[in-house]
């Protein structure tokens, strides 16, 4: 699965000194409701296998929330939190920013350039990794 737009891998909670990981309390629950679902599939798509596949085992979601969303709670539950995310997912055009400043795919730049056309739409300078 190739997506068009950037897509969320997760939201990771922190206490201004570190990332917070595998946290107690309620486990994921599978999402049942469809259009739920496709909600989620837009914005948080598990790349790795196919759409029904993932509709239907949601490994991609339960992982990351066992990971991450279970230390959002009490603020969030799990519906919160997938809200929350796609939110911020939804408030920032990351493609557009970076096209109006001549970054597209296939183009060489650097990370700085990278992160200030992201700054320009988030008012922050991204953590950015290259792999």
């Amino acid at each position: 699965r190739i997506p068009l737009n950037f897509t969320i891998h997760g939201l990771w909670p922190d206490n201004e000194q570190y990332m917070l990981n595998d946290c107690y309390g309620r486990m994921y629950t599978t999402i049942e409701l469809p259009g739920e679902q496709n909600k989620m599939n837009d914005r948080w798509p598990d790349l790795r296998y196919t759409k029904e596949f993932s509709l239907e085992k949601q490994k991609f979601w339960e992982y990351e929330y066992n990971k991450h969303g279970t230390c959002c709670q009490p603020r969030y539950n799990q519906q919160q939190y997938f809200n929350l995310t796609m939110k911020l997912r939804d408030k920032f055009d990351l493609l557009s920013a970076l096209q109006n400043h001549g970054i597209t795919p296939g183009s060489t730049t650097t990370v700085k350039k990278i992160g200030l056309a992201i700054a320009t739409v988030t008012k922050e300078f991204p953590s950015l990794k290259c792999i």
